[in-house]
């Protein structure tokens, strides 16, 4: 009797851990299943700055901070003849503060970090934007420890592995280039993302509001005057909040919406146009934060109703390319 009990506890026993590491095994497969839901931001998630117009620390030397590669993510697209890497740093120190530009950082390829704008001219050329990734393009904070996102070329797609050197002391990164797990999506702007150039501003669009029926006025001569358009007219704004970082002097001088599998292009309504309650932004010169809308207007007969999705595209003065944002009328 007591040989069978000994062999029904020890099946028992057996039952039990085999459960056991099934249980284990699930539980690590659903931490990669979350990690690889979470794997669209690298390094932190950035939220649209409550202050603007802040004091710019003086110039780094470097003495006194510690640089770490947290993170980095490897990019190869078919319609680019060059890959990158996305790399999210720590930077702590024995100093309140940052300034320090990427120009003490070059890679394997003898590409120095603050020489990239060809790069980034050719991903914006394709609506890659790297302020989705809250990148920066230098290493600036009034506040220690902090984490940034830095953009990284790479010319050749075929390397396996590429560093970064600097002559600050720092360790060098090692990135194995091998497996690239970056794909459009996270280069691509929706409707409240953070949008920034990585350098001086922030900005943020909201969904489209229905304005159609609110009075619309025109400026002219420094009067207010009725803009009147047809009843068949639908008007729509979309807000934006816009934060200029360190003071600079920033404007966003054009609009145009896209919708999608159509012909149609809606240009924005120019800086003279305004409605009761809500301010235009174009034209409007930002050197702290502001808060404002930009207008559009489509014919809209009730047997042809607008409800596609687009692309909001926006145009800062003195920047080269339009920045894309998918958004939607309804």
């Amino acid at each position: 009797m007591n040989g069978k009990k000994n062999t029904k506890t020890a099946l028992l026993i057996c039952i039990l851990c085999i459960i056991l590491v099934v249980i284990l095994g699930l539980l690590v497969y659903l931490k990669k299943q979350s990690n690889t839901q979470q794997s669209s931001t690298i390094g932190q998630q950035v939220t649209l700055a409550t202050q603007g117009a802040q004091e710019k620390p003086e110039e780094s030397k470097g003495d006194g901070l510690e640089i770490q590669l947290e993170d980095y993510r490897v990019f190869k697209f078919d319609d680019l003849d060059f890959a990158f890497a996305i790399a999210s740093l720590r930077i702590s120190g024995s100093k309140q503060q940052v300034n320090l530009p990427l120009s003490h950082f070059t890679t394997s390829e003898g590409i120095r970090l603050d020489e990239t704008d060809a790069y980034v001219s050719a991903l914006e050329e394709h609506s890659y934007f790297l302020g989705r990734q809250n990148v920066n393009f230098s290493l600036i904070s009034e506040k220690l420890p902090y984490e940034v996102n830095v953009f990284i070329p790479i010319k050749e797609k075929s390397l396996s592995s590429l560093t970064v050197q600097n002559d600050l002391n720092q360790k060098e990164w090692s990135l194995n280039l091998s497996v690239a797990t970056g794909v459009k999506d996270m280069l691509l702007y929706t409707s409240g993302d953070v949008i920034t150039d990585g350098k001086s501003y922030q900005m943020s669009v909201s969904q489209a509001i229905d304005l159609t029926g609110e009075p619309m006025f025109e400026m002219i001569n420094g009067q207010d005057q009725d803009y009147l358009l047809p009843s068949t007219t639908t008007v729509y704004a979309f807000k934006i909040d816009a934060v200029s970082l360190w003071g600079d002097t920033i404007e966003i001088e054009d609009g145009l919406y896209v919708p999608t599998n159509t012909t149609d292009k809606f240009q924005a309504l120019g800086k003279n146009i305004h409605s009761m309650k809500y301010q235009n932004i174009i034209g409007q010169p930002i050197s702290d934060q502001m808060s404002g809308y930009m207008f559009f207007y489509a014919y809209d007969p009730i047997d042809h109703p607008i409800t596609y999705t687009g692309q909001l595209k926006l145009k800062v003065k003195g920047q080269t390319n339009w920045i894309t944002i998918q958004v939607d009328l309804n």
